[in-house]
């Protein structure tokens, strides 16, 4: 697993800062979300924020500073997202849901799961 950023990386401290302009400091998750899906999402504290890789820092070192890799979410999206839960409701969710999640967080989409997309290959190619 790939170290924690902190205030010491330099380049941390204004990767943040550009995501926090680009973002507002504002969870993008709901943008995703159709109406129906916003108001069924069990809400956690609005208050904790992480700025949330969505290819792995661990598993793509090179794209820890890439500012197409990183969003803002909140706390419990994130955990859920990195514990390969459904963002809406915790349940457990396979590989290919969990980029398809992505997916959808970084198009601002409600478009439909098609379990024929390879959602980690659309992501590569848009990121990297």
């Amino acid at each position: 697993m790939a170290a924690r950023r902190s205030s010491d990386d330099e380049k941390w401290v204004e990767t943040r800062k550009l995501i926090d302009k680009r973002d507002k400091r504002m969870c993008q998750f709901e943008d995703c979300l159709s109406a129906k899906e916003f108001y069924s999402l069990k809400t956690g504290s609005p208050l904790n924020l992480d700025r949330a890789h969505i290819l792995a820092a661990s598993a793509y070192p090179d794209q820890i500073y890439n500012l197409k890799n990183i969003i803002t979410l909140r706390r419990f999206i994130h955990r859920r997202m990195d514990d390969y839960q459904s963002p809406l409701t915790g349940d457990p969710i396979d590989i290919n849901t969990h980029f398809y999640w992505w997916w959808r967080i970084l198009n601002k989409s409600t478009e439909k799961y098609n379990k024929e997309t390879d959602y980690e290959l659309l992501l590569k190619e848009k990121i990297v």
